[in-house]
């Protein structure tokens, strides 16, 4: 039996580093209200953790319509044989740690640092150019520096660009130049650098689509596990489009042909393989891309990051192709709200409007949490399924 805990705050921990690394309060509201989530991907002989009774109580509930993993409230030590959390870091092994999980199960520190080096975004610059070398056509490499000067002229070159944090959580970590260095962006550089050791630069691209191809690493082996097609709202991650990957793929072929995809995830599997056999990791990988606008036409950006855990292009993967019907789509939503009763209410409206409708332990139609929601929910996680195969343009670009 594998025990799961979500871990959200798991980028956080990479760019902090230290094992007693603790998450500010937005991360920790996140970790507390979305702990139900992996009930939806663990395999049914699993357990996952979650911090109270209300998680327990909505587990017995989806229980009765799905068949989904256990919920419990503390670790079956006596049964565990692996454990498995949202993402690895050193703070995630001292918090198995402190919960009595034996050292047997937990990740060699090397392997720790292994996982911390390739979740660098620099990483990702790596991978473009060795798939350029192999021939996939992608855009200007972006450039890795330490100095400061770099950045500035960087900046300067273009009228627009994108300077990253090596390591943030999803969609943080990211200042937006416009074609002259500003007092803000000079802050945040300058700041990330001497905390993390670098900046990466990147040539801004006029993004039309975002997805990202998921792969399951095992023995070091990476091989591809299906499409992620995903929203972002100013640049963090939205939500995710419910469709089986044949009609995400037909989508993408509007934009880039079957050949260059095919290609892509050919050598990207290999590539990843590369990397990760000597790390002794085991678990999803997210390649992040993209879909840009040229003059020229569209053109495909192979390798935006790398994202060495779990997902939630992954979990919508997974919950699609698990429990919604045949014939259905629809979208997976992780909105935030500002102030407590916000979530119910929006919780009880979508259930009055789009009643829940299934058929053999699937969803045909309906709204659906994927976690309880409370008077005190910050975050929910939700699905919104429509008995209909509508074309993706139309349900990707209404998100």
């Amino acid at each position: 039996m594998k025990l799961h805990i979500f871990n959200p705050e798991n980028d956080l921990a990479l760019a902090d580093g230290n094992s007693n690394y603790c998450p500010p309060p937005m991360a920790r509201a996140i970790s507390r209200d979305l702990a139900a989530l992996p009930l939806w991907y663990a395999a049914e002989c699993d357990s996952v953790l979650v911090p109270s009774n209300i998680h327990l109580e909505y587990a017995t509930r989806m229980s009765q319509n799905f068949t989904i993993a256990a919920a419990c409230m503390a670790p079956p030590l006596q049964q565990m044989t692996a454990v498995a959390p949202w993402g690895w870091s050193a703070q995630m092994k001292r918090r198995f740690r402190d919960m009595g999980v034996n050292d047997s199960l937990l990740p060699a520190q090397q392997v720790l640092e292994h996982i911390r080096a390739l979740s660098n975004r620099r990483v990702a610059i790596d991978v473009m150019q060795s798939l350029r070398s192999a021939g996939i056509d992608t855009p200007e490499i972006p450039l890795y520096t330490s100095f400061p000067a770099d950045v500035a002229a960087f900046i300067n070159s273009m009228p627009r660009s994108v300077i990253k944090a090596p390591w943030s959580g999803s969609g943080k970590g990211i200042a937006w130049g416009i074609g002259r260095v500003e007092v803000p962006v000079e802050h945040f550089y300058m700041g990330v650098i001497k905390r993390q050791g670098g900046v990466v630069c990147e040539r801004y691209l006029d993004k039309v689509v975002d997805f990202a191809m998921e792969f399951t690493v095992s023995g070091g082996v990476a091989a591809f596990a299906g499409y992620s097609l995903f929203t972002c709202d100013g640049g963090s991650y939205s939500g995710n489009i419910l469709a089986s990957d044949a009609a995400i793929e037909n989508f993408l072929c509007e934009y880039i042909s079957f050949d260059v995809l095919a290609d892509v995830k050919k050598k990207l599997a290999a590539e990843l393989s590369r990397l990760l056999l000597p790390v002794g990791y085991d678990g999803y990988v997210g390649v992040d891309m993209l879909i840009y606008r040229t003059a020229g036409g569209y053109r495909l950006n192979p390798c935006v990051e790398l994202n060495l855990r779990m997902n939630m292009g992954a979990v919508s993967r997974i919950f699609f192709d698990k429990y919604i019907a045949a014939g259905s789509q629809g979208c997976f939503r992780v909105p935030y709200y500002k102030s407590n009763g916000e979530a119910l209410t929006v919780h009880n409206e979508m259930s009055a409007r789009h009643p829940l409708c299934m058929e053999k332990s699937r969803v045909v139609s309906g709204y659906m949490p994927l976690s309880p929601v409370t008077a005190d929910s910050r975050y929910s996680a939700f699905v919104v399924v429509r008995d209909s195969s509508e074309p993706l343009n139309e349900l990707y670009f209404s998100e």
